[in-house]
Order: C-alpha cells, then structure tokens, then sequence
C-alpha cells in the first residue's frame, strides 16, 4: 500500500515521529525543487537512507577514518569482478576485514543523519509511503537480508541529533557565518564509488546509498513507478491505533478519542529551530507498557516538538538517558501507573527504578502517574525526589466517564510538559548568556589599550543588535567613533562613525544616561534619537534600543548605542550587559592608573 501527502500538510518531523509511534515498516519518498531522498523504516526505526545530493557512504567511511583510499578502491575493484552477484559497499569491506562492524554503524548514521537534517529544512514537496516494500538497486543481485550486519537505529534518537545539528547550522547563518554543505564535508574521495554494469544508470538507487541491514521480511523489489492507492490521513493511523487499544468502547466513544488526537497533529507549518536553540532539544522518557498512554503522549508532545521515547526496560531506560544526555538534551522521565503486582512496572520495582535513576542521573527530572486512590505511592514518589504526580484515569475506576477523563488527563499532561520545557529554556538561555558573558569578561581582562575596551563592547553589542556604534563622551556633545551594519553589513566589521554627533546640552534620553551612568534599554520616541541619529543611519523598524555607559572614575566615558534595525525586536537579558560594561570601566580604570604610575615613575 503507498500513501502519498503534502508537507505543507505534514512536516517531516512529525511524518518520522508518527512512523515511529506506529511502529511502521516501509520506504519513505520525499521529493522537493532539490531532488528525492529516500529513508527506509522497520517497525519504526531507521534502517536506511539515500542522501538527496549524492553523498556516498564509501567517502563518508574515508572521511571518518574507517578506512582509507586504498582500502576503498580494492573494495570497488572486488565489486566490479563481482558484477551482477557483487555485495554492497559495506558488506564487501567487512568481508575483506577493512571494516569493523561498529564503524561500519557509524558511517551509516552519518549518512542518515544528514539525510534528515537536509529533510527537516524543507517547507514545500511531497512524501510518499510504500509500506509494503524497500527500494533495491535492480543492477545488484546481492539479497539484503544475507547481509551480515543489522542496522537498526531509533527514529527518534537520529530525529533529535538532526534536530541539534539543525539548530546549529541555523544559529551560525544567523550572523553571516558560512556554513559548508554536506557535499563540501564528503566531497568524493574517488570519481565515482560507484560500480556499474554496461549500460545501467548513474542515479540508481543502490543497497550501499540506503545503508540497508538484515530486513528478511522485506527483500521484495518494488517497480519503479509507485503508484499512489490512498492520502496520507494521519487520523486513519489514530483510528487503527484507538480500535486495537480502546476495543470495548463503541465506535462512537473511539471517534472522540480520535478527534481529540487529530488536533494534536494538524499543521505546524515549517520546523522553526529558532522557538528551541535557547532550551535545546526536548525529549520525553516515557515508561510505560500501556499502547494507549504510549501513543497518545507521543501525539499531544508533537505540537510542542518534544520527541517522546517510549520503553518497559531499565536496560533501554539507560540507553536512552544516556544518548539525550549525550547530546546535551536532559529529557524529562515520565513513569506510569503501576499495573502490575510483577515485573518492571509494580509498584515495588518502579520505586526502586525511581531511586536509583535518582542517584545515577540526578540532574534528570521525573514525573509519575499514579491511580488517584493509592496516597501512599504518591506521597513515596514526592520523597523520592519526583517533580510532580498525576492521577491516571482507571477503566476499573468508571468506564462511562474513561474516554473524557484520559483526554482531560492528557490535556492538563500536555500543559504541565510545556511549562516544564518553558521553564527548562528559561535556564538554558540564562546559562548561555552567563557562558557568554564569562567568555567576554576574561579576553577583557588581558586588554592594555583604552580604546580597544570600547571595541571589545561594540563587538558583543553587535552579535545582539543588528546596528551598533560607539560614542565617546565630550563636554557637549557625544562623538562616534566606530559602528557595525551602519553603513555596511553586519559581518563586515567596525567602520568609521566620526560623522556621527549627538549634542548633550538639551535634555534626552542620551544625556540621561551619560550624567546618571546607568543603562537604558526599551523603546524611545525621544526627539534627539530621532533628530540626530535616525534621520542619518535611518530609523528601525521598532525604536527599541540600548544605551551602555561604559564608566570610570564616577564618570561615563563612553556609550555604545545599538538596535535591531529592520527586524523585529527580541528577548534580552540586559543585566548581562550591564554587568559586562561596568566590569569594562573597571578594567578600563585600571588600565589608567597604570599607565599614570608609568608615567609618575619615569
């Protein structure tokens, strides 16, 4: 069966979360003004991936140093020999002994992941399913499932990393920082690692591009022409999840259940990584063997971009706070309801697995579900150190009212999680601007010159503000002195501002900060601002600016203006830079007095 969509419809982060959450097997297609990438699923999980512009896995293995040059041309060379009946890539250099399974792994989740990374930043294409087949090279013989390594990765573990690899790539273009392609890193080793009978076509698909592993229930070919038998409905894949899980409930009560998810995945529009690069990832840790709670968190989280991890091992539980710690995403643990007297999930295992989580990962926050009658669990999962406890709807408690309850319960979930992950981002952006501001403060310290002080300040101004400009303090007039995307863009540098002049003998905002030393930051109609340093650099497109007095002695000495020019204004910690710019002065005061007791002993 093929499913056919729009990604204006359905972003590619959620089409790789639904696939996940129901545990889907098939070839993935999603064609855009790019090209077509392909990425193979088994129940689930990643197990293969052909990269749009032509990245080969035998040059991402070079690259990463699992092989060499040499090591690849004898590999291609046994291909070639081989023709029809060679084996791929990966499978021949194992077989030779110039692979090691693990790295042979790591070349193949490189390739993967910049397959999802190039697909996340796309807003316009379509995606095709075909959940019945993987896509083979018709020109290699070779059966996949005889293929001696298994590939198998977590959909939601390679979604995250791209995530993080995104928000990167996006943060350094922000301020003009070139960011080389995927084809500029993995530029090919060789003129083609390809091998081709006579007469077969350079843009086919080989089981080497996909970075297929031992998929037995899954060698058929497929034709070259997919036909397209029905839409894309995520809501179809809710319907068949909620008719497995809510089986004693009529079709009527499982409808409701539907439409309450259906709203949790409509349109998010295009992945914006700028609403996360503050708070990192959000990942969710969910343990639990209930398929309705399962699915039902993994689909309410998708509007909030949190990635939802599902397991009922203590074993994968580790495996999995290990891995969002890894790459810097402290995950929220949530822990069901104890359903069983045995196993994982009773009680007495769950408060043990609670505890020693604690003592291993104590910077993991963890929530519980409990049954609203059992106050004990609930006061022993408080003292276990859990953040909050919520009362999980029981079928055994009322059946009439379960299917309303469970979606109150998910709805007051869902709120809790973001203001947790708000409340995470707030902390995060405060730790990098105190990051920051450690890194600005130390360089300032070895600085000997007065004047590069006010450059130091500018420079940090300007990774803020879209237009910044240092003035030094006259008797009756401020002076500029250098500026950054005044009259030439941003990323060029500090230009000359001496045509700037602003008079201090009126009263103005200017002169307020000069004679009481004190920062000034929010929006301004004052008329000066408007008169003498707007009609010259132009206004902005919101009036919203800083004033950064730079003191020594009791006395301001200069000023570093800044605004966001023709974007919009946002969030800013401005205590930071005022503790930046009073550590400046003092820094600036020093400098001073040793240059006078220079003078004095010579």
């Amino acid at each position: 069966m093929a499913f056919t969509g729009e990604l204006e419809q359905l972003h590619i982060v959620d089409i790789i979360q639904l696939l996940n959450t129901t545990r889907k097997s098939g070839a993935l297609f999603v064609k855009g003004s790019k090209g077509e990438s392909r990425i193979i699923f088994s129940n689930g999980y990643i197990v293969g991936a052909n990269h749009l512009n032509r990245v080969r896995i035998g040059t991402v293995l070079v690259k990463l140093n699992a092989i060499t040059i040499e090591d690849l041309k004898q590999a291609l060379e046994v291909q070639k020999k081989a023709g029809k009946n060679r084996k791929p890539l990966i499978a021949t250099l194992m077989e030779m002994g110039k692979l090691k399974h693990d790295d042979a792994i790591k070349g193949l989740t490189k390739l993967i992941e910049m397959t999802v990374v190039e697909l996340v930043g796309w807003t316009k294409g379509t995606f095709t399913l075909d959940t019945e087949a993987v896509v083979v090279s018709p020109d290699c013989s070779y059966p996949i499932g005889k293929m001696e390594q298994e590939i198998c990765l977590d959909s939601q573990m390679v979604l995250m990393e791209a995530l993080r690899i995104f928000d990167e790539q996006e943060r350094d273009r922000q301020p003009g920082k070139v960011v080389p392609s995927d084809e500029e890193l993995f530029e090919e080793v060789l003129p083609s690692e390809v091998v081709l009978e006579p007469g077969a076509k350079s843009s086919a698909l080989t089981a080497d591009d996909l970075g297929l592993g031992d998929l037995d229930h899954m060698e058929r070919k497929i034709p070259e022409f997919l036909p397209v038998n029905e839409v894309f409905d995520p809501a179809e894949i809710h319907r068949q999840k909620i008719k497995e899980t809510l089986a004693d409930f009529s079709s009527e009560e499982q409808e409701v259940f539907v439409s309450f998810l259906k709203k949790s995945t409509a349109t998010r529009g295009a992945y914006d990584g700028s609403q996360r690069q503050d708070g990192g990832t959000k990942g969710l840790i969910l343990l639990s063997e209930d398929e309705l709670i399962n699915h039902s968190v993994m689909t309410i989280c998708k509007d909030e971009g949190v990635l939802v991890f599902a397991t009922a091992g203590e074993e994968e539980l580790n495996r999995i706070i290990d891995q969002c710690l890894k790459i810097k995403a402290s995950p929220l643990l949530v822990f069901d309801n104890p359903e069983t007297t045995e196993g994982i999930l009773s009680k007495e295992k769950i408060v043990g697995l609670r505890q020693r989580v604690k003592e291993k990962y104590p910077q993991v926050s963890a929530v519980q579900m409990a049954s609203s009658p059992d106050y004990a669990f609930m006061l022993q999962a408080f003292h276990d150190g859990t953040r909050a406890v919520f009362p999980k709807p029981s079928i055994k408690a009322g059946k009439a009212t379960f299917i309303q309850d469970t979606i109150t319960f998910l709805e007051t979930f869902n709120s809790y999680i973001k203001g947790f992950f708000h409340e995470q981002k707030n902390i995060a952006a405060a730790d990098n601007q105190m990051g920051k501001l450690k890194s600005r403060i130390l360089p300032l310290r070895d600085i000997k010159e007065p004047a590069a002080i006010s450059l130091a300040l500018l420079q940090y101004v300007s990774e803020i503000f879209e237009r910044s400009v240092t003035f030094i303090v006259r008797p009756a007039e401020l002076a500029g002195e250098k500026a950054i995307g005044v009259s030439a863009e941003r990323n060029t540098g500090p230009t000359s501002a001496t045509s700037l002049k602003i008079p201090l003998t009126k009263p103005s905002v200017f002169r307020d900060v000069t004679e009481k030393g004190r920062f000034f930051y929010g929006e301004s109609e004052d008329e000066a601002l408007k008169k003498h340093l707007f009609e010259v650099i132009g206004a902005p497109l919101r009036p919203t600016i800083i004033l950064l007095p730079v003191k020594t002695r009791g006395k301001t000495v200069a000023l570093i203006y800044g605004d966001f020019g023709g974007k919009e204004a946002t969030t800013l910690q401005s205590d930071l830079l005022e503790i930046l710019a009073n550590e400046a002065g003092l820094i600036l005061e020093n400098i001073l007095y040793r240059k006078q007791g220079s003078k004095a002993s010579k």
